[in-house]
């Protein structure tokens, strides 16, 4: 009887696994939906987002190991321009893998979400930690209704609001500011400009200038560009303030020239050596993508779940830098931080 029960067990598993995609081990504990979060960006999940992804759905009741099996994929590369360019063959492979392997949901960031959009349109999609208006981008038909097996957690993108948060504060730093410049990364530039989306894009950053009295200037920059010819394109745009565009070269040398010729800017590490930070909470937005993927682990639709945006900003400023810039921060902003970064005591709120 042994041996007849280890023989059916054998071709029971062998059964079960000519319906999992390759790639896949059969390590999942019995009846437990699979919840598969996908990556932000290239490389490994750091041990604290792996923890900080159990532990956000653990607060929605939905425990791992326990009531669901949560599964961290690093195997898809980043697009290169939005999802709009090719995908490389192997993310895409590996995406129909997990597709058709059937999870429960999956949370894909960023622009990732597109490649799965592509491979199913029955796996619940949740989307998080996307730089785009998610109606503009093609991906839900409306915030409320979004259509489809798809929804998620958004920035608040209209007309670049996060972008014109720290531009405000730059300009109440600088007030006489006319020009603001935006660096950023000269290959991204290029292929953005085969994106269907780039004129608007443009269109919105000058909007955005515009809301506070300035005019837009674009620097874009090669990554592999020396730290002179980056300063000398900064020096050539002759600009009052400066943001840092995501993924733009800016070297030591940058920081130096922006402080010797005494221009705001929003580049850097905010408790080292930046100047101003003002983002919507990218925590909030990860909890958002949770709560909703929990709503479709309970059996709600993604096609009648609406878009969550996060619900407030974080500013952040270092006066150690505006002292450096020779500027004194006026009351005004000291009261809209939510932080204030000083080595000084007597001058911490």
């Amino acid at each position: 009887m042994r041996s007849g029960s280890r023989l059916l067990a054998a071709l029971l598993l062998a059964a079960l696994s000519a319906f999992v995609a390759p790639g896949f081990a059969l390590d999942a504990p019995a009846g437990l939906r699979r919840v598969v979060v996908v990556k932000l960006g290239d490389g490994k999940f750091k041990e604290e987002g792996r923890k900080g992804w159990i532990q956000g759905f653990a607060e929605e009741g939905l425990v791992d190991g326990r009531d669901i099996a949560l599964e961290f994929e690093e195997g898809i590369a980043s697009s290169v321009n939005n999802g709009e360019e090719p995908w490389p063959v192997q993310s895409e492979r590996r995406a129909r893998e997990i597709a058709a392997s059937r999870p429960a949901v999956i949370v894909a960031a960023g622009d990732k979400i597109h490649l799965f959009r592509k491979v199913t349109k029955e796996v619940p999609l949740v989307f998080w930690a996307i730089g785009r208006d998610p109606v503009d981008w093609g991906l839900v038909e409306s915030y409320n209704r979004p259509g489809g097996n798809i929804t998620g957690a958004a920035f608040p993108v209209r007309g670049r609001d996060m972008e014109v948060k720290g531009t405000q504060l730059l300009k109440e730093l600088r007030p006489d500011a006319r020009r603001f410049g935006m660096l950023v990364d000269e290959d991204r530039a290029l292929h953005a400009l085969r994106n269907p989306h780039r004129e608007k894009d443009l269109e919105d950053d000058r909007l955005m200038a515009s809301k506070v009295g300035m005019e837009y200037v674009e620097i874009a920059v090669s990554r592999d560009a020396k730290p002179t010819a980056v300063v000398e394109a900064i020096r050539r745009a002759k600009i009052d303030i400066l943001l840092c565009g995501s993924g733009s070269n800016y070297p030591p040398e940058a920081r130096q020239f922006l402080v010797q010729e005494r221009i705001p800017f929003a580049c850097g590490d905010v408790y080292r050596d930046g100047l101003v930070y003002s983002y919507a909470s990218w925590d909030e937005n990860g909890r958002n993508a949770i709560r909703i993927a929990a709503q479709v682990l309970r059996g709600a639709n993604p096609a009648t779940i609406p878009v969550r945006f996060p619900s407030r900003y974080y500013t952040k400023i270092n006066l150690n830098t505006a002292r450096e810039l020779g500027i004194t921060v006026p009351a005004s902003v000291l009261l809209q931080a939510d932080e204030v970064i000083d080595i000084n005591p007597r001058s911490a709120r």
